[in-house]
């Protein structure tokens, strides 16, 4: 029987992160993943505060290499045309903040496991989970690959595995939908969409509607992902496939015609359904969830890879924090949760503000009395370890969207078309 001390369930950037930092630790990594690579994969746009763990990996001078396009910002804009709102993030972020990139999934994410591979990590692919056997002293895996089945035992297990969540089904973890109604995205890449000119040209767009959004990100030169998301019901009443769905949505914008009004579509249309949930818990005596196997959020702010990579980064510093191999105590457990908690609760509390149309009327429009518009920046940008400043501008934000609904301390949002 093959022993690691680390077995990862998923290559994605969370299980890549995890792999590579403790890998170069020094310690024996095996990561299992079922798709073999590249693959197409949403969450195409990355946010600043993800950068240190790339950094931390050794992988930032590879992507810059890479020739992904450069994220300086991010604009926000009604489907009317009639309200826009751009952020930079050199305004009031460190030079390691001031930007990001926007990167194709494909390459992206394979750059990442092959660094991982490169660090020291061994990497079956593709590959499958067929059963886990969670003991004290160990998880024995059976492990299903080309090269046929296998056990191997580790002492610890990292679930990287996105959106099956690998270990909450096994072990049947609740967990919650976190309150926000069941939304739709349909996606797809186009050729020649509307670009921003000059230094802009790498921003994200985020196109508000009344009750949904769109997304308009720019790859390379010429290669843009669009989507849509809406509520699940009223998006599936648009149309009887997710082409029809999608551009019935478009026609239903202005600004969202125009961005679209050159562009040649590549490739298929995609769909994401009822993607909001959090597991209540996310660490066990020999187990650790990362990324969207924790849990996943609206993808409004793009934190997704985000918290993939700080979460991946937070499993392996509380693995190498344990003195030879002992299970994670429950005070470890606990502590460890809330750091996940409270990385996608600091999202969760802005996405419900962003579809509370009071509340994006004072997005739209912040003040830069108090800071609140270096404030807003910070958010979009993924701080989400507050100090008190930030702490208590965020509240203060907070509290004009509460008060937008009673007395206009911004200018009213108009949807119509």
């Amino acid at each position: 029987m093959k022993k690691f001390d680390v077995v990862i369930i998923g290559g994605g950037p969370a299980g890549s992160a995890s792999g590579a930092l403790l890998a170069q630790a020094g310690k024996s990594v095996l990561i299992v993943e079922r798709e073999k690579f590249p693959r197409f994969h949403i969450g195409e746009s990355l946010i600043p505060f993800g950068n240190d763990v790339l950094r931390e990996m050794g992988v930032w001078e590879k992507l810059e290499r890479a020739g992904f396009m450069t994220k300086k910002g991010a604009e926000f804009t009604l489907s009317n045309s009639c309200g826009f709102q751009r952020f930079w993030f050199r305004n009031n972020l460190g030079p390691e903040h001031a930007q990001t990139f926007q990167v194709e999934r494909a390459p992206f994410d394979s750059l990442l496991l092959d660094h991982a591979r490169e660090k020291g990590c061994a990497v079956s692919q593709p590959a499958s989970i067929q059963s886990a056997d969670f003991l004290e002293e160990s998880v024995d895996l059976q492990i299903k690959s080309e090269e046929g089945s296998e056990t191997i035992r580790a002492s610890y297990v990292i679930d990287a595995s996105g959106r099956e969540a690998w270990v909450g089904k096994k072990l049947s973890l609740p967990k919650s939908d976190l309150g926000l109604s069941k939304k739709m995205a349909i996606y797809a890449h186009f050729e020649n969409a509307y670009r921003n000119e000059g230094e802009a040209a790498g921003h994200i767009t985020i196109i508000r509607m009344e009750q949904g959004w769109f997304w308009m990100i720019p790859l390379n030169e010429k290669k843009t992902s669009v989507g849509v998301v809406w509520e699940q019901e009223k998006l599936k009443a648009t149309g009887t496939c997710l082409e029809e769905r999608f551009w019935t949505m478009i026609r239903s914008s202005k600004e969202a015609s125009f961005r679209l009004k050159e562009a040649t579509l590549l490739g298929d249309f995609h769909a994401t359904t009822d993607y909001s949930y959090r597991y209540h818990q996310n660490a066990g005596s020999r187990w650790l969830m990362v990324g969207d196997s924790a849990g996943f959020v609206d993808p409004i702010f793009s934190s997704g890879v985000m918290i993939a990579l700080r979460s991946g980064r937070l499993a392996a510093e509380t693995i190498l924090k344990q003195a030879s191999y002992a299970p994670l105590s429950l005070r470890t457990q606990k502590k460890y949760t809330a750091k996940i908690h409270q990385m996608t609760g600091v999202f969760l509390k802005m996405i419900e503000l962003f579809y509370d149309n009071d509340a994006f009327a004072v997005f739209m429009n912040p003040r830069s009395i108090f800071k609140l518009r270096e404030t807003i920046n910070r958010l979009v940008a993924g701080q989400t370890e507050m100090n008190a400043s930030l702490r208590w501008r965020f509240r203060l934000f907070r509290f004009l969207s509460w008060l937008q609904k009673r007395f206009p301390v911004a200018p009213r949002l108009v949807f119509s078309e």
